[in-house]
């Protein structure tokens, strides 16, 4: 499992936080607005029985897509920058590839930590 930036080559280890800008010019619809490009790329060769992911922000309304690993899938978590209230998905994660999206309902950029 290597949480992988687009403008990497190495993978990262899963204990490391990401840090990066919710938000975006790209309306998903029901999950907020978002970047063109996925903010994340989780790779998984094999199935992972506990793995939690949560988006931390002090600011605005974060969202957190997921697509992946099948075409057709698609899971949105709406949030709030208050803790208790942050978006997080997890559970059993299939094998595959997901792209991870860092939103924000409203649209505004606001830093955040992904965990």
């Amino acid at each position: 499992m290597a949480l992988i930036p687009l403008n990497a080559i190495a993978q990262i280890p899963p204990s490391q936080e990401i840090k990066g800008t919710t938000g975006g010019s790209q309306n998903s619809g029901d999950c907020g607005y978002i970047g063109t490009k996925p903010s994340h790329i989780l790779n998984l060769p094999q199935q992972v029985y506990s793995l939690n992911i949560t988006v931390e922000a002090t600011q605005g309304k974060p969202s957190l897509l997921v697509l992946g690993p099948g075409d057709s899938d698609r899971f949105c978590i709406l949030g709030e920058a208050t803790p208790g209230k942050y978006p997080k998905m997890g559970g059993v994660w299939a094998a595959g590839k997901y792209l991870i999206y860092v939103g924000d309902a409203p649209g505004n950029q606001n830093p955040f930590t992904l965990k």
